[in-house]
């Protein structure tokens, strides 16, 4: 009995066996289970792209890598350029023209001309790094338009940190109370603050604006270790031996000189010579009033007001000299406006507070019974004028104003 109950199973299990290889071959579940050939797939892919991409006719701006770079750290003033690649990979010319930038944009001599498809071009960006803080960090954009009708416009795009490793001490060399006859010489000092394989050295000199170089000297020396290490934080330095020539004109001055520097980006550094010159000669005296004109040897006004026909005037003023040349400049008359009117006469100088200054009394005369005349100025007619002739290498002429009027 156990053994026919066997048998009938074992037929059983063979009938549903011979069912489902049946299903398998015929239904197409085998199909689904079968190996991937990896050629097959990549042939399907293939078709599947050529039926989706579509061909465009014109030209493709591409920039190769990327739009940005970043430059990282960079010294103040330093100067750092980066080139980018324009490719065209399209099938008509490409062209390119720069548009607006806010730095040194310069496209490569392929520009000027069509660019082929498959052909490329550099876009060159250069750009000083002018300030520091209050971030510390600069972005700078040059956009460059294109014939590219789904790429109009690339805004290529530099970036990174300023840094300022190199300091002057001070920034401002102060030079106050000089006489144009008279030179100074004053010191200051550079330091680097960053370690470099080299020691800082200045390799150039830049006189700005309108710094007369012709007037100025400027000697460069290494500090020794014992000098850099008084100032903290400190690697390396130069000292600056600043020599101001005689010749400036009086007045208040500011003179910028750039420095340039050995280190890496080339940093530049500004250092300023600030001061003023005294006049070497000035006026005193009842009556007049210092208006000095910035190249100019009008020096200023003498109001004599009205004076009587009748009984005239006897005046006087002082002529002051001072500085390195104060016992050489002598005064000679050179024109007086109205001389009709106005009699000038210059007397012996005469040395005052132990030789510091050298005075020099102009007399002025209004002889009685002079016709009448008016010479205040505006509506009231042309001021008189006092015009004498210096002896001094830098002053040539004085020239005084006078308001003055005479009548009955």
């Amino acid at each position: 009995m156990r053994l026919l109950t066997v048998l009938l199973l074992a037929a059983a299990t063979g009938s549903l066996a011979g069912f489902l290889h049946s299903q398998w071959n015929t239904t197409g579940i085998r199909e689904q289970f079968r190996p991937i050939n990896p050629g097959s797939v990549t042939n399907l892919i293939g078709q599947l792209e050529a039926e989706e991409k579509e061909v465009v006719d014109g030209p493709i701006a591409v920039v190769v890598g990327s739009t940005e770079y970043d430059f990282g750290t960079m010294e103040r003033r330093g100067v750092r350029s980066h080139t980018f690649v324009v490719r065209n990979d399209g099938t008509e010319p490409l062209t390119l023209t720069k548009g607006e930038t806010t730095c040194k944009c310069t496209l490569s001599s392929l520009a000027s001309d069509e660019i082929l498809p498959g052909k490329s071009v550099e876009v060159r960006l250069e750009w000083t790094a002018r300030e520091v803080g209050p971030t510390l960090q600069f972005q700078q954009t040059a956009d460059v338009i294109t014939n590219d009708p789904n790429n109009r416009l690339i805004q290529l795009v530099i970036k990174g940190n300023i840094i300022q490793s190199v300091m002057p001490k001070p920034e401002s060399l102060t030079m106050n109370g000089l006489s144009s006859g008279e030179g100074i010489t004053v010191k200051g000092k550079v330091f680097s603050y960053k370690e470099t394989s080299e020691p800082l050295e200045i390799v150039e000199i830049e006189f700005l604006d309108e710094t007369p170089e012709d007037l100025i000297d400027i000697g460069l020396a290494a500090l020794t270790r014992e000098q850099v290490e008084q100032e903290p934080r400190a690697f390396s330095g130069q000292e600056l031996t600043v020599h101001l020539k005689p010749g400036l004109p009086p007045g208040p001055f500011s003179f910028p000189v750039r420095l340039t520097t050995n280190l890496p980006d080339a940093p530049k550094v500004d250092v300023f010579l600030n001061g003023s010159v005294d006049a070497d000669i000035s006026i005193f005296g009842k009556g007049f009033r210092v208006s000095r004109e910035e190249g100019s040897q009008h020096i200023g006004t003498l109001d004599l007001k009205t004076v009587s026909s009748a009984e005239g005037l006897e005046t006087s003023i002082n002529l002051v000299v001072k500085g390195a040349y104060r016992e050489m400049v002598e005064f000679k008359v050179k024109e007086v406006d109205p001389a009709s009117h106005l009699q000038i006469s210059l007397g012996e100088p005469m040395s005052i507070g132990n030789g510091k200054t050298i005075h020099h009394r102009l007399s002025i005369k209004i002889a009685p019974d002079a016709k009448q005349i008016n010479r205040r100025g505006g509506n009231l007619g042309t001021p008189a004028r006092i015009l004498l002739e210096t002896s001094h290498p830098f002053l040539k002429e004085v020239s005084i104003e006078v308001l003055v009027s005479v009548a009955r």
